[in-house]
This record gives C-alpha cells, structure tokens and sequence, in this order.
C-alpha cells in the first residue's frame, strides 16, 4: 500500500490469499490418509452381531483382560435390554434420566467451551494484539507464537488426560482461562475508558448520503476533533448502521495506508432469507434505500508496545489453559458420556448447539467491541467460563478409567 500503486498492492493480497489455502492443503491430506488407519468402534460392531471384530478392535487400545471385560459388559447390557418389550424400551430410551442427564450434560458443556471465546480469540487474534498496542508485522509474530503455544500445550494435554482425569484438566483449564480473560480485560479497560466519541464529524464526511471512504491520517484525525494529538498512536472504529442493520468496521490505526470504507452493498444482506436470519424484525427494502447513519466512531488510544506483550502473554496463557484442558477433554468427555443408543442423535443436536453459539458470538463480536470495547467481550467471555468451571465441578463425574458401560450406570443410579 505505501508504494501507491495498485498493481502491486492487488499481487501482493492475491499471493497472499493464495499462499493461506496451499499451506492448509497438507494438514487436510494427512488426515485423509490417516483415516484410512481408524478402527470402526467396538459397540458399533457388536450391536451388528459381529464379536470377533468387536474383540479386535478392543484389542488395538487394551489388554486381553480389559477387552474381554468390556466385552463381557456389552453381553450383559445386550441381554438386559432383549428381556425389555418394544414399547418399554422407547419409553426407556426418551424419557429415562440415564439418558436425559448425560445429553443435557453435553449440550451445556459444548456450548460452553465455544462460549470461552475460543474461536473468536483465533479469528481476530491479531486485530487484538495490534488495538493491544503491538505493530502490525509483532501482531502477526504474536499470533505465530500463539498457534505454537496451543500445538505444543495440546502435546502436553494428550499425556495428562489418563494420568491426572478429564475433570481435573477440565477444572485446571477453566480456572486459567477466567483469570487470564479477567487480565485482558482489565488491561483494555485502562486504555478503553479514555477514548472520543467523533460521531458527529464522522457523518459529515459521508457522500451522497449514502457510502463512506476515510483515510485515518494527521488531517483526517484534526477533522474529528480528537482530544490527542497526531503525536500519540490511536485507531478510529465506525458502528453505523443503514435502516435495522447495524454493523461496524474493523479499527483502523492512525496512518494505516488503506482507507475505511463502508458501503450499502457489502453492509446488508443480499436476500430476504439472509435478512431474516440477521434480524428477523427488521426491513430488507426500507434499508436498500435508508441513509447511512453513524452510531458511534470511537476514536481510541493504543497503548504501549508493552502493554501489547503483557495482553499477548495473557493471550497465550489462555491458550494454553484452554489446549491443555476443555481442547483436548471436551471431544473425548462427551464421547464417553453419551450412551451409545443415543450417541448419533445427541451428539449432532449438541453439535447444532455448538455452531449456534460459536454463530452468535461471531456476529456479535465486532459490534460489542466497537460498542463497548474489546474489555467488555472479554469479561463476557469470562463470565460464560464460569458457568462452564460450575458445571463440571458439580455435575461432571470423573470418566478416567472406566468403561462406557459403567459410566452409563453411574447416569441410571443418579
């Protein structure tokens, strides 16, 4: 962008666009290969008659005595349910708590383990660490290290989740995540708190009352009527809205290259359908010709380059709390708590749950933090996590070391 000229700035963007999809190809490769060498589950196969393999694929994880033990288990649980009528058994399979408690269970532990903010902090990892008051190219640095700091904290879960249990990795995790989402919140909250409201000169700048292009340099800041000088790092984030829909831009810091644009086209949605899903009140036609409007244009200091490091360090903290604990248990603690006659079905409603989450808090994100600040949604996130360290320290039993069968049983005698 600093070279002013088009072509090269377009090359540039498309190499590196590019360069993102070539280095996710080999990850997607070596998990098809690898799926190549998975064993189909053992209860699976047994509810089809088939023992022998049953017995196999139970051997490839366990001992002779543990596989024929679970296998044992299996027989009797077969056993028990054929003495049932049909009609009892459907009654059995909808309304028993053995069955209701575990899926309940699993559908508030999915979703809060989104809800700790997860893949928000990796998608806007580095817009975080830049508004934090690191440089762009330390910004991008930081998140290469934050990527490391979760492979390498995921290694050290996968060791520890036999030996120490799932609960205690759920607890440990959880706890470090609250209290590294209560410093960054707080580090933000120091600087959030001193910035300027421009809205009002913001608006003036639109054209045909209808789109905004600004460029956040020395002038444009003097226009806006910022209590800090051009002197002092700052960045400029516009929440504006056309009819019922509101929407915001991402910060732009003072002397970025680029300017901020905002458009009717890219700012509502193309369909009525897409509409509804956004805001189901509000009015596709009249926003295709309503005036853009200018909610707020917060113009705020960025802090110090260390204070960019200490919210990073928090940040990984995070990571590493999260890799260590809800990352690696979560997947394998609702596999073992949900029983198998229910597994498929309770599964993919706690999965629908999950993106429903992880959909809300995306949309939700940039708004709240162009509102409110980047504080706000952190402290949210926080909160959300203590809902989710609640849950597993009361309601979660421990699952390490036992079969699929005695945790369902440990559900039919709660």
């Amino acid at each position: 962008a600093r070279t002013a000229s088009a072509d090269a700035l377009f090359h540039a963007k498309d190499l590196a666009w590019r360069s993102i999809f070539w280095i996710s190809l080999p990850p997607g490769i070596l998990f098809v290969f690898s799926a190549f060498f998975l064993a189909e589950s053992p209860r699976w196969l047994f509810r089809r008659n088939r023992i022998e393999a049953t017995r196999t694929a139970l051997l490839r994880s366990r001992t002779p005595e543990q596989a024929a033990l679970e296998l044992h288990e299996m027989e009797q649980i077969a056993a028990a349910a054929a003495k049932k009528t049909t009609g009892q058994a459907i009654r059995d399979s909808l309304f028993s708590r053995r069955y209701v408690i575990p899926f309940a269970l699993a559908c508030v532990i999915l979703a809060c383990n989104t809800a700790t903010g997860i893949n928000s902090i990796i998608g806007y990892n580095v817009d975080i660490l830049i508004q934090s008051g690191l440089s762009d190219v330390l910004a991008h640095w930081g998140y290469v290290i934050f990527t490391a700091v979760n492979f390498f904290m995921t290694i050290i879960g996968l060791t520890l989740v036999d030996r120490k249990g799932r609960k205690f990795l759920f607890l440990t995790g959880t706890a470090g995540i609250i209290v590294s989402m209560l410093a960054v919140g707080t580090l933000f909250l120091r600087t959030e708190h001193k910035r300027y409201d421009a809205r009002d000169a913001v608006q003036s700048l639109i054209t045909n009352n209808d789109a905004l292009s600004v460029r956040f340099d020395a002038s444009t800041l003097k226009q806006l009527n910022s209590p800090n000088g051009a002197d002092v790092p700052q960045s400029l984030s516009i929440i504006y809205s056309y009819g019922d829909f509101t929407s915001s831009t991402k910060p732009s810091l003072l002397g970025d290259a680029e300017p901020t644009v905002i458009n009717r086209a890219d700012s509502i949605p193309s369909s009525k359908v897409e509409a509804f899903f956004q805001n189901p009140f509000a009015n596709l036609d009249a926003a295709q010709t309503s005036p853009l409007k200018i909610e707020h244009a917060y113009v705020t200091p960025v802090p110090s380059t260390l204070n960019g490091w200490l919210v990073a360090l928090c940040i990984y903290a995070f990571v590493a709390f999260y890799a260590m604990g809800p990352g690696v248990c979560v997947w394998l603690a609702l596999s073992e708590l949900m029983p198998t006659r229910i597994r498929s079905n309770g599964m993919s409603i706690a999965l629908v749950l999950n993106q429903t989450v992880s959909t809300t808090l995306a949309a939700i994100f940039l708004p709240v933090v162009g509102k409110y600040g980047y504080s706000t949604m952190f402290y949210l996130f926080a909160g959300f996590t203590v809902i989710y360290f609640l849950t597993v320290l009361f309601f979660l039993p421990e699952t390490k070391g036992k079969t699929l069968e005695e945790i369902e049983q440990f559900f039919e005698r709660a």
